[in-house]
């Protein structure tokens, strides 16, 4: 069985699951999924997790992300982006050292309330639905990180972001913020996911051409499991371990490796994740999740 992660750059006006239908039929296999919805304005990276690494999606979906956006100001649209009608304008101009000054306020850990033209489900019902029927409903607020907002190009009413931020943070959200904190209005112009972890757009196979591509060349392009795991500390162990590993055993070894999950290979063969802990004076080893398959 085919096994890995693909660095799909899905296309403009395609969804999500749609790139994993794409995969599914070129790589002729079904068990196939993705990380995280990527809206269906916005092109960009989109990890396509296959067989046993779709045990891995969480840990992807973890990822730091990193985007490029074009805003435009001094207009509102009810989608927060450029797919949707105008709803209000502003004549406030500013200039790029204001604009600057503001975007400090929207770095670090930042509140947001998600768009009701959104994938998040409300008793089973996708927001966008909603929106679509002229359905308003309560959004919780969220708390998300920016670790980087950095200004590429600006000439009013145009800019240009690069943006790195946390799972869940939602790029049409800060940028409607960010408008109505300078007194104005602003969307999404456009919106391209470059990163995501380590997959990056340069990287990627356009999802426009999965089909047109030899099926041996796109296997070629799938990253293994422990690829999305590379920020885990490994620990490797000898064949002496491997069906206590393989069984998801607790197993007793020679000192403490790390705090947090390890990488855990017995000798070059990756076997999962597990958890390193001290007991009356003794280590030991104990598999959290198991990617090996016989």
């Amino acid at each position: 069985m085919i096994s890995g992660i693909l660095n799909i750059n899905k296309e403009k006006g395609i969804s999500s699951n749609k790139c994993v239908s794409l995969v599914k039929k070129s790589l002729d296999t079904k068990k196939v999924g993705h990380t995280g919805t990527l809206d269906l304005e916005a092109s960009g990276v989109l990890p396509i997790v296959i067989g046993k690494a779709t045990r891995v999606s969480d840990f992807l979906m973890d990822e730091k992300k990193e985007y490029i956006t074009e805003a435009i100001f001094g207009k509102k649209t009810d989608t927060l982006d450029y797919s949707g009608k105008i709803i209000n304008q502003s004549q406030v101009v500013f200039d790029k050292n204001t604009l600057l000054e503001k975007m400090l306020e929207f770095k670090g850990q930042i509140r947001q309330i998600p768009p009701m033209y959104s994938a998040i489900k409300i008793n089973g019902e996708k927001m966008y639905d909603l929106a679509r029927k002229g359905i308003e409903v309560q959004r919780k607020e969220r708390i998300v990180t920016i670790y980087d907002f950095t200004l590429k190009d600006f000439s009013f009413p145009q800019a240009t972001f690069k943006i790195t931020c946390s799972k869940g943070t939602y790029i049409r959200t800060l940028i409607d913020d960010l408008g109505e904190s300078l007194g104005s209005f602003a969307y999404v112009n456009s919106l391209i996911r470059s990163k995501v972890g380590d997959f990056h757009i340069e990287n990627s196979i356009k999802s426009e051409d999965l089909l047109n591509i030899d099926k041996e060349e796109i296997i070629k392009k799938i990253k293994p499991v422990d690829f999305a795991l590379k920020a885990y500390k490994e620990i490797i162990l000898d064949k002496s371990y491997l069906r206590q590993a393989t069984n998801g055993m607790t197993m007793r070894i020679d000192k403490i490796y790390s705090d947090d999950l390890l990488r855990v290979y017995v000798e070059d063969e990756f076997i999962g994740l597990g958890k390193n802990f001290k007991s009356n004076n003794q280590y030991f080893l104990k598999m959290e999740k198991v990617f090996y398959e016989k």
